[in-house]
């Protein structure tokens, strides 16, 4: 069967684009035929299908511009990302078309080409985006979700998108638009998310809840070797940005300046937590940057226990799984959908989001107890080989393609 994976980036920028490699991989060991269509990007994947791709537009940072006013236009509406998918969609004959991130760099313009051609349509869902203008519901460091419900140009005053009026008007435009036009409630015919928590949200704020479909991520537990109660470190992995909590983690790790922190990752906010821990006088913090491959395997090893303080509503948390597959407890905020992937007391500990001081003796409690951990950790690694399956994952998946009538 061939199906075509449509989402911005060819490239492993985030989360989304982690899942949308290992879906590649999972499909092609059943069997099947993956084709992708993004934007075009010197530091994309080799494909052959790289000439259908999307010229790039300029989104990180607000530009008013000639860029500007491509982005613009892109966001809203892509004659050139329409004109190419369906080109794209003529060659391949594809017997599904399956989106993930397509907002702002392709846009949804793309989606009634599929619809035309009589394709089903399922979409993976990463964050907030079909909700509100600011696709991770934080800003001016705290939950934001001043646009609930449908009240997208609410984000122009708050400055919700970059803190700029500029970008918030753009993405409340963007939103308004789509939904005016139906772009997307007229042409997916399924929603896949991750967890319980962000179907509720989408429900909350106008999905039909009949069209989505829970499917947890999976990790394959073969390509990790657990260490149990051992380890000389605390660790964090993620990008270094406010809705992350590293703040906050720092702050819990200058209360305990006998238990070693590494933190793994780099991000906007890196100079500024550098100089929080420098401020605090937390020596016990080391920034060892980004790290990839095998690099970022011998941390998670090496480390007595992970800890994911986010502040944000996690669609799911990632992570979490790497860390439990490496047989670590995991300290976690209970926020988000982190509760539905670390079981408090079971495979770790849930504490209040923003909260250092509750951090601290977390972690102080569980370091001072490796047979505690190595208890966790076992526990978490079961849950891995058990429930957060490829095999899992693919019956699901197979599940939800039979729904808009591809059995696969």
């Amino acid at each position: 069967m061939k199906i075509v994976l449509a989402n911005k980036y060819y490239f492993l920028k985030g989360g989304a684009e982690r899942h949308l490699f290992d879906l590649e991989r999972l499909l092609a060991a059943h069997g099947h035929e993956t084709v992708p269509f993004a934007m075009r990007d010197s530091r994309n994947r080799t494909t052959s299908w790289s000439r259908h791709f999307v010229s790039p537009v300029q989104t990180e940072r607000v530009s008013f511009g000639w860029q500007g006013l491509r982005t613009v236009g892109r966001s809203l509406y892509s004659v050139e990302a329409k004109r190419k998918f369906s080109r794209l969609l003529d060659e391949v004959r594809p017997d599904l078309v399956h989106v993930h991130n397509i907002y702002r760099q392709i846009s949804p313009s793309i989606l009634p080409e599929a619809k035309r051609r009589g394709l089903p349509v399922v979409a993976t869902v990463h964050d907030y985006a079909l909700c509100a203008p600011n696709y991770s519901l934080y800003h001016d460091g705290k939950i934001c979700e001043i646009t609930r419900p449908n009240r997208y140009f609410r984000a122009v005053g708050h400055r919700c998108v970059k803190n700029s009026r500029a970008a918030s008007l753009l993405a409340a435009s963007e939103l308004w638009l789509h939904d005016r036009l139906g772009l997307y409630r007229k042409n997916i015919d399924r929603f896949l998310v991750p967890s319980r928590f962000l179907k509720a949200m989408m429900v909350e704020y106008g999905w039909r809840e009949e069209t989505i479909d829970v499917l947890p991520l999976s990790i394959d537990a073969n390509k990790y070797q657990p260490s149990y109660g051992k380890g000389g470190n605390v660790l964090f992995v993620g990008r270094l940005s406010q809705e992350k909590g590293v703040e906050v983690l720092i702050r819990a790790a200058s209360l305990y300046r006998g238990v070693p922190f590494r933190i793994v990752g780099s991000g906007p906010e890196e100079g500024r937590l550098k100089s929080l821990a420098s401020d605090l006088k937390a020596d016990n913090v080391v920034f060892v940057g980004q790290k990839e491959g095998t690099e970022l395997l011998d941390e998670y090893a090496n480390c007595r226990l992970l800890v994911v303080p986010s502040e944000w509503y996690e669609v799911f948390g990632l992570v979490s799984l790497e860390g439990m597959a490496h047989g670590k407890p995991v300290i976690a905020s209970r926020i988000g959908g982190l509760p539905e992937v670390v079981r408090d007391g079971e495979t770790g500990v849930l504490t209040e989001a923003g909260n250092p001081v509750e951090l601290a003796e977390a972690i102080y409690e569980l370091w001072k107890s490796p047979e505690t951990c190595e208890e966790m950790g076992r526990a978490g690694r079961r849950r891995i080989e058990t429930v957060f399956t490829p095999e899992r994952f693919y019956q699901g998946l197979k599940d939800a393609y039979a729904k808009v009538g591809v059995e696969i």
